[in-house]
C-alpha cells in the first residue's frame, strides 16, 4: 500500500511539473530586471559651481502574477564627491514608483496599466523602453 501511494504521488508530481504555466515562453521573455545607470552634475543651488557627479541607478523589476505582472521599481544614486556609498532613493523627490499591475499587449510589446504610461520590450534586444522612439534604455540583467 505504501508503494502505491508514493507511485501515485510521483507520477503526480511528473504531471504537474511538464504541465507548461504562466513562467513558460513569452513570461520568460518579459518576467526579469531591467537597468539603467546614467550620471548628472550636480550643481551647488547658491553659487552655480559644479559640486561633483551623481550617479543614479534605476532598475525596474517584472514579476509574472496570476492577471499580468508585477511591475516595481527601485533607484540608487551614488555621489562621487562623498564618502557615502550607494544610497536608496526611496525618500528623495525622485523616488522610485510604486509597485503595479499591469498587462501584456503583443500587438506592440508593451505593458499597459490603468495610471501609468506604458513600457516598451524589445524581447531580441532584451532591452525595455518607456517610450515607442526607444529612449532610455533598461538592459536585461536577469
Amino acid at each position: 500500500m505504501n508503494i502505491k501511494l508514493i507511485l501515485t504521488v510521483t507520477v503526480g508530481f511528473a504531471i504537474c511539473s511538464c504541465n507548461p504555466g504562466r513562467d513558460s515562453g513569452t513570461n520568460d521573455k518579459i518576467t526579469g530586471s531591467y537597468t539603467r545607470e546614467y550620471s548628472v552634475k550636480v550643481v551647488h543651488p547658491e553659487t552655480g559651481n559644479v559640486v561633483g557627479m551623481r550617479t543614479i541607478r534605476d532598475t525596474i523589476f517584472i514579476r509574472p502574477t496570476k492577471n499580468g505582472y508585477d511591475v516595481s521599481n527601485n533607484r540608487w544614486m551614488l555621489n562621487d564627491y562623498d564618502r557615502e556609498s550607494w544610497q536608496s532613493m526611496e525618500h528623495s523627490e525622485d523616488h522610485p514608483l510604486r509597485t503595479y499591475q499591469a498587462t501584456f499587449d503583443p500587438t506592440d510589446n508593451s505593458l499597459n496599466a490603468e495610471f501609468m504610461m506604458p513600457l516598451y520590450l524589445d524581447q531580441n534586444k532584451q532591452k525595455l523602453y518607456k517610450d515607442k522612439e526607444g529612449n532610455s534604455a533598461y538592459e536585461r540583467v536577469q
